[in-house]
């Protein structure tokens, strides 16, 4: 796994894990975990209790059993507790297909469950799978012209707004996907720009205080419009046709499919399954556009990093002058309009509507007037003749009476 996204996958349909249950100890230590961190360490915990044959508490005592078997053992003739089963579970997941970076997971998870109960198992002169340094991480250095051949490349609005969001955020996949309809409804429906995103990173906990500008917006108002009526806990990001939140691996395995059709990412790249163009390097993208140019302990803000507390109070500004701060950048990371331009055009058109409907006034109340003035003068004509029709009854009465 790279950061977070499966890089190879082994055929587990023979290994049926999730029928495996856990004892009591390993429920107990999951319990102490955060909830991601409990959900990837309860999937390797039952991997090893598969391979394993028996509960993870009988690990322990296998454990415990050597330590005190070596008591009474010389110096070199002493076992290394629990060393044997590791070694055997190690050549398991090799065989298996599990890739270095799962491996040492499982085993991380491993060593993480015997601490939590005072027991130490040394990995130090075990050979493990290697671990595949990401050549720098591979991440790919994004130019705006490249990351909207990527929008375009998008056969969804649903992605194009996810890969937008990443770009000009700086949030990591998991806190993308985390995200409800309330974290942007009030700014959302209010049309504002930079639009706020606003709640915590489940990892850390730290609040999340960052933007996303008129290009991923726009994208995302055609996105939800296909949605509504939205509820305020439904997921931002759903999988097609549903309300079901979107997985991370589905995720992945779309930017793949999407990063194969850019002439930009060569087949060399994408070597042991893995994607340059994938979330993380978007994220990564974020922070190197806008390296020199803004306040760095901002920009670790806006991802949603902990920058301690002095520096956070630093930064604990008015949600408007933060976006105004943003507002200052979002060129660096928009591909086609930001903000601004977005808002003057809008301002724009505005005046544009409104001089239009003053004009169409102005042509409306004069016609009215000659309307007005044509009726007056019938008015008044019909007026004169009632007066000449009266004068004409009395004179012809006063001829009669004279007769």
């Amino acid at each position: 796994m790279v950061d977070g996204c499966l890089t190879a996958m082994p055929n587990t349909s023979k290994f049926p894990t999730k029928d495996v249950n856990l004892d009591d100890t390993a429920l107990r230590f999951l319990k102490t975990k955060k909830p991601s961190t409990a959900k990837a360490y309860k999937v390797a915990l039952r991997r090893f209790t598969y391979h394993y044959g028996k509960h993870l508490a009988d690990f322990i005592k296998e454990i415990e059993q050597e330590t005190e078997q070596n008591k009474n053992r010389s110096l070199t003739e002493r076992i290394r507790p629990g060393e044997a089963t590791t070694r055997n579970y190690i050549k398991w997941l090799e065989e298996a297909g599990f890739a270095p970076k799962s491996a040492r997971q499982s085993l991380a998870a491993l060593q993480n469950y015997l601490k939590y109960y005072g027991v130490t198992l040394s990995l130090e002169f075990i050979q493990l799978p290697p671990n595949r340094p990401l050549q720098k991480n591979n991440k790919h250095e994004w130019t705006l012209d490249q990351v909207k051949q990527l929008v375009d490349a998008c056969e969804y609005l649903r992605d194009k707004t996810l890969v937008l969001t990443a770009f000009q955020s700086g949030l990591s996949l998991g806190d993308i996907l985390k995200l409800n309809y309330r974290d942007i409804k009030r700014e959302y429906e209010a049309g504002t720009l930079p639009l706020a995103i606003s709640g915590y990173r489940e990892k850390t906990g730290v609040p999340i205080r960052t933007f996303i500008g008129a290009d991923a917006v726009r994208y995302l108002r055609l996105y939800l419009k296909s949605r509504e009526p939205l509820r305020d806990n439904a997921p931002l990001f759903t999988k097609l046709g549903t309300e079901k939140r979107l997985p991370r691996n589905a995720v992945c395995v779309m930017l793949r499919r999407y990063a194969e059709k850019l002439s930009f990412i060569y087949e060399e790249d994408m070597e042991d399954s893995f994607n340059p163009a994938r979330a993380h390097s978007l994220r990564a993208g974020f922070r190197s556009r806008l390296t020199g140019k803004m306040d760095g302990q901002l920009i670790e803000s806006f991802m949603g990093h902990e920058i301690g507390q002095a520096k956070s109070t630093y930064i604990n500004i008015p949600l408007d002058e933060l976006r105004e701060i943003y507002a200052n950048y979002e060129h660096l990371l928009s591909v086609e309009k930001t903000s601004r331009d977005e808002l003057a055009a809008l301002s724009d058109a505005a005046q544009s509507i409104s001089k239009a409907a003053f004009q169409n006034l102005a042509e409306r109340i004069a016609q009215v007037e000659t309307e007005n003035a044509g009726l007056r003068a019938e008015l008044e004509e019909i007026q004169m003749w009632i007066r000449e029709r009266e004068r004409y009854e009395k004179t012809r009465e006063t001829m009669e009476g004279k007769v």
